[in-house]
């Protein structure tokens, strides 16, 4: 991983496809980092934010690259308040959200307006692996495919970025969206027991090999039967098991 080194470039206003309504921030910064292109958004009352957030990227990176590669420039836009942040994704009535990745973009709130009013490098640095890895998804399969199950896309980016999450239940494998905004957390740790699960069954590299797959057009469950050895269904069923005899563990 070679350290993050800042180009004195101030990109113009084509310089990436992602755009933020209303004013555009104050200042822009691009630069080179892991072999991708980053562009960095803010407003002066965010230098600091923005410091933080230069610190923190070259581990996050590192983390999402795991998964594969960052072959579109990425723009980290940093937006003031919560509200401005659901507005630029058009994501309203996520209280919990403090990010949100697109394929060349990361939206973040600023951590100044977060519950504590600032994060520490390791909980910013997972929120920016957690939606970097997303980037690497979308990126690999084209976009954001609907066919792709959220516990596989989540938990991606959980396990990328080191989260640990105290709930899972069998119950939370195919979330609906009714339970993604009413139990976030839920939904969550089950994607990432869930993700977990697959590693250890088949291992990071047929993770890799299935986003090969998806990249060259194939369906999810197509790919998955092929590249894992058995079918989405039979693995969701062994992961139910999986769920509840944790459970019952306690």
């Amino acid at each position: 991983m070679r350290s993050l080194r800042a180009v004195a470039l101030l990109l113009g206003a084509t310089a990436c496809a992602h755009r933020t309504p209303g004013p555009d921030p104050a200042r822009s910064e691009a630069f080179q980092l892991g072999g991708a292109a980053f562009e960095l958004r803010f407003r002066d009352g965010d230098a600091e934010v923005a410091e933080q957030v230069r610190r923190v990227l070259p581990r996050a990176v590192e983390a999402a690259l795991r998964w594969g590669a960052l072959d579109r420039p990425v723009a980290v836009t940093v937006h003031a308040t919560h509200d401005g942040l659901e507005a630029a994704v058009q994501q309203p009535g996520r209280p919990w959200m403090r990010a949100w990745a697109r394929p060349a973009a990361v939206d973040l709130q600023s951590p100044r307006t977060w519950s504590r009013g600032s994060a520490s490098d390791e909980a910013l640095g997972q929120v920016l692996a957690h939606e970097l890895t997303h980037c690497v998804l979308f990126q690999a399969t084209a976009k954001a495919r609907p066919d792709i199950p959220l516990w596989f896309q989540e938990g991606m980016a959980s396990v990328a970025a080191g989260e640990r999450h105290a709930r899972a239940s069998a119950e939370a494998v195919r979330a609906p969206e009714a339970l993604v905004r009413a139990d976030s957390k839920l939904v969550y740790g089950t994607a990432d027991r869930a993700f977990r699960h697959l590693l250890s069954r088949r291992g990071a590299g047929k993770v890799r090999e299935l986003l090969a797959a998806l990249g060259d057009g194939r369906p999810f469950e197509a790919a998955f039967r092929d590249v894992m050895g058995l079918t989405l269904a039979e693995f969701e069923v062994d992961l139910r098991v999986h769920l509840s005899a944790l459970a019952a563990r306690g």
